[in-house]
């Protein structure tokens, strides 16, 4: 009898691989797809009124055995809220005999592996010297990052959190702290920018929100992970910064454009593929301004949640479903 597994949020944190591993997952499989041998087709929406929308992204990866998709429904989030943006669930397949093989809790996944893109970008785009990172947005995906990001550049020690509540930036920086990061809050957002030789990203759209970063904070040298498609930022100097990354060239063409000039295909300097398949250098010289905009793509879902997989099958975590 063919068998269903069910992996919870706590099944996921159980089997979450390390930051590093989480990582390589990501350069390997956005490597395979700029080869040929993945592929992730742009995801689906569909928006309804009052700024709710729903998603599907798919994606497979022939040669590890495996495909999957991932369903989100999104909704806005007013500030101070604890409730979550987001709500999704993944399910796994065979590649060989098409049947299904879990069923997982998205958020928590969707929480580490978006981090592990960012990291991934990092890795051509952020400079290997850097020690200060702004935080503009301090929830969970705030604390995923600082743990991707301190793994992907071990001299990273200093932080600066700005957060429209002034209490979630203090205790994420709270507990920075208690992991060794130096650092401050601040009331002001133009500060997590200036002088951050890493900027992360991470607001949630809310009734009425507009853009309120503007590009020229950004310092030279810096590298910027906007985990909020960049609505955070003030769409009209984007273009200006020196190196912009998205995560599918494809993906990004068949979605309206992020900000003038920055739509139809070839209009970002190159995707995460290219980067991790060595087509693209990245950053070339220290001073450069790079950015990385992406929308999330059914592919690092599937690198992570074959990962987990595997290892919660090993453990014997999660319940078995009978189907």
């Amino acid at each position: 009898m063919s068998e269903l597994l069910y992996l919870s949020a706590a099944d996921i944190v159980a089997a979450a691989p390390t930051a590093d591993d989480a990582r390589n997952s990501m350069l390997e499989a956005f490597a395979a797809m700029h080869h040929g041998r993945a592929a992730s087709p742009p995801k689906q929406t569909h928006d309804l009124d009052g700024g709710h929308s729903f998603q599907s992204r798919m994606a497979s990866w022939q040669e590890k055995g495996f495909a999957a998709i991932k369903w989100l429904g999104l909704v806005p989030v007013p500030p101070g809220s604890n409730s979550p943006g987001i709500h999704a669930t993944i399910i796994l397949n065979e590649c060989a005999t098409g049947r299904p093989l879990a069923v997982m809790e998205g958020n928590v996944l969707t929480g580490i592996r978006t981090a592990a893109m960012s990291a991934a970008a990092a890795m051509r785009l952020a400079r290997p010297d850097a020690k200060r990172i702004g935080i503009v947005g301090c929830g969970l995906q705030a604390r995923y990052h600082l743990t991707a990001l301190k793994a992907a550049v071990p001299s990273l020690y200093d932080i600066v959190a700005f957060s429209r509540s002034r209490s979630s930036a203090d205790a994420l920086v709270a507990e920075a702290q208690k992991q060794g990061w130096t650092g401050r809050s601040s009331d002001r957002p133009e500060d997590a920018v200036r002088d951050c030789d890493i900027v992360v990203t991470t607001v949630p759209m809310a009734p009425g929100f507009q853009p309120f970063l503007d590009p020229v904070w950004i310092s030279a040298g810096a590298f910027v992970t906007a985990v909020d498609v960049g609505r955070s930022w003030k769409p009209d100097g984007l273009r200006a910064l020196d190196v912009l990354v998205t995560d599918s060239h494809e993906q990004q063409a068949d979605n309206p454009p992020l900000a003038p000039g920055l739509g139809p295909r070839g209009t970002f300097d190159a995707d995460l593929a290219e980067l991790a398949g060595s087509a693209h250098p990245g950053r070339t010289h220290a001073q450069q301004r790079a950015m990385f905009i992406f929308r999330g793509l059914g592919l690092a879902d599937l690198a992570l949640a074959s990962a987990i997989y595997r290892v919660a099958r090993e453990r014997g975590l999660g319940t078995i479903l009978p189907v």
